[in-house]
Order: C-alpha cells, then structure tokens, then sequence
C-alpha cells in the first residue's frame, strides 16, 4: 500500500468554514446598513483570527503557501471592514488550492471538491451580486413605470 503525504483540502475546508460565518454576518450588516465599511466585532475579528492562523501554523507545501498569504490579507480586509475585499481573497485562496488540487500537488477528494466550489460560489455571489431581481421590486418598478404613461 502507498500512503501519499501530499495535503488534502480538509484544513482549508475547516478554515474556510470558519471565515464564512464573519463574513457573511458583516456583510448582511454591511449590506443593511448601506454602509461600504463598518468595523467588526472583536469577537468576529478573534473568530476569523483563529481561522487564519489555524490554517497558517499548518505545514504547508510550498506551491500552496500562498493561499495561507491569501488568507491573511483576508483577515487585514475583515479587520478594516472591508468584507467585499476578505471574500475575494478567500475566494482566490480556495481557487489557488483548487489548482494546485488540479497539479496533484494536494489531494481534494469529489465532496471536498463539492464543498469548495460551494464556498467559491458563495463567495462569488458575495462579490458579484449580479441582477438578483426580486419579483415584487419587479412589480413595483413595472406599476411605477406604467403609472408614468
């Protein structure tokens, strides 16, 4: 039998959800508050600390040390409350541990696939909110637009 010694995507995973849960409470904030920066808690800022420095003490290869750099800007983002910009780096770390999965550089089993793309399509959302139309603003633009008539 071979035993493999490269990394798998479970400490990714696990850091990433960890950061999750900050950065979408701070953006639903953010998002309600119409605000493009409010600071985090403490709290949110220890929890996304220990995260990223979990993940970063780790012993990495070195063709995925950067997604621990990446991760760190995340925290310097979140710390400054700008949750667009933390997504995107996680985003891009998950993305670089992906293609270093792609390299066989680390191992990502299919559900650790599934989940990370999970990850990378929340964020993505986050970042490019796109045209989410919601039916009854459609209504209401539509009454308005007709009422002008």
């Amino acid at each position: 039998m071979v035993f493999s010694d490269r990394m798998d995507a479970s400490p990714l995973i696990t850091a990433v959800e960890q950061l999750m849960g900050p950065i979408t409470d701070m953006y639903r904030q953010q998002v309600k508050a119409r605000s493009e920066s409010i600071k985090p808690q403490p709290v949110s800022v220890r929890q996304y600390e220990t995260a990223v420095y979990g993940f970063r003490d780790q012993r990495l290869p070195g063709e995925v040390k950067g997604v621990s750099t990446l991760l760190v800007e995340s925290l310097d983002a979140f710390e400054a409350g700008r949750v667009l910009e933390a997504g995107r780096f996680v985003m891009q770390a998950v993305e670089q541990f992906e293609a270093a999965g792609k390299e066989a550089i680390v191992t990502i089993t299919e559900e650790q696939a599934a989940k990370l793309g999970q990850f990378r399509s929340a964020l993505f959302k986050m970042i490019n909110p796109g045209h989410e139309i919601n039916q009854q603003d459609l209504a209401k633009k539509r009454a308005a637009a007709q009422s002008q008539w």
